[in-house]
């Protein structure tokens, strides 16, 4: 058997480096940590949460629910756009939980039920991708009339009348002008 010796310095480095990630894993150190003061760890939305909500939300709950109560199974583009739009709901839900520049947007970003219906709707974005997974359309319409509920149910609460800020949702095929 070969016997392996290392020298004492290294021995020492090893060591140190050992303890050096034991103590930072224990207290916790991170990125995030070690700025503390300077930032906010993501970018502020530089628009309202009403026109994330019409231009993003709005347009993709359409598209979802028409692909949802269609009478023909789904073609395999529509699978996709459908795929792609649960992924716009789930970062759409994570970005109106931060707040933009609307007036009203820092009052809701700081109320529990606002984050509740948030998270409501990431859950709506999650359930509609697994359905789009098992390319289960009758899960597709039940998880497109959960997100209806979703969607009237933070509208009863948060933004009872319709239109604000003046934004409106355009359907694809209309020109506004």
């Amino acid at each position: 058997m070969m016997k392996i010796s290392f020298s004492p310095m290294r021995i020492i480095v090893a060591t140190l480096s050992v303890a050096s990630v034991s103590a930072l894993s224990v207290i916790g150190w991170s990125e995030s940590a070690a700025q503390q003061g300077a930032q906010p760890p993501f970018l502020p939305l530089s628009i309202s949460i009403n026109a994330l909500m019409v231009t993003m939300v709005d347009d993709v709950a359409h598209s979802i629910w028409d692909a949802s109560n269609k009478g023909a199974p789904l073609t395999g583009r529509e699978w996709l756009n459908v795929n792609e739009h649960s992924y716009q709901l789930q970062a759409a839900a994570t970005l109106i939980s931060l707040g933009g520049t609307g007036q009203a947007d820092r009052g809701w970003v700081v109320s529990p039920a606002w984050q509740e219906w948030a998270s409501k709707l990431r859950d709506a974005g999650v359930a509609i991708k697994r359905a789009v997974d098992a390319k289960n359309q009758m899960a597709l319409r039940s998880t497109g009339d959960a997100l209806v509920d979703v969607c009237e149910g933070c509208h009863k609460q948060f933004k009872p009348n319709l239109p604000t800020e003046g934004i409106l949702h355009v359907p694809h095929g209309t020109d506004p002008f």
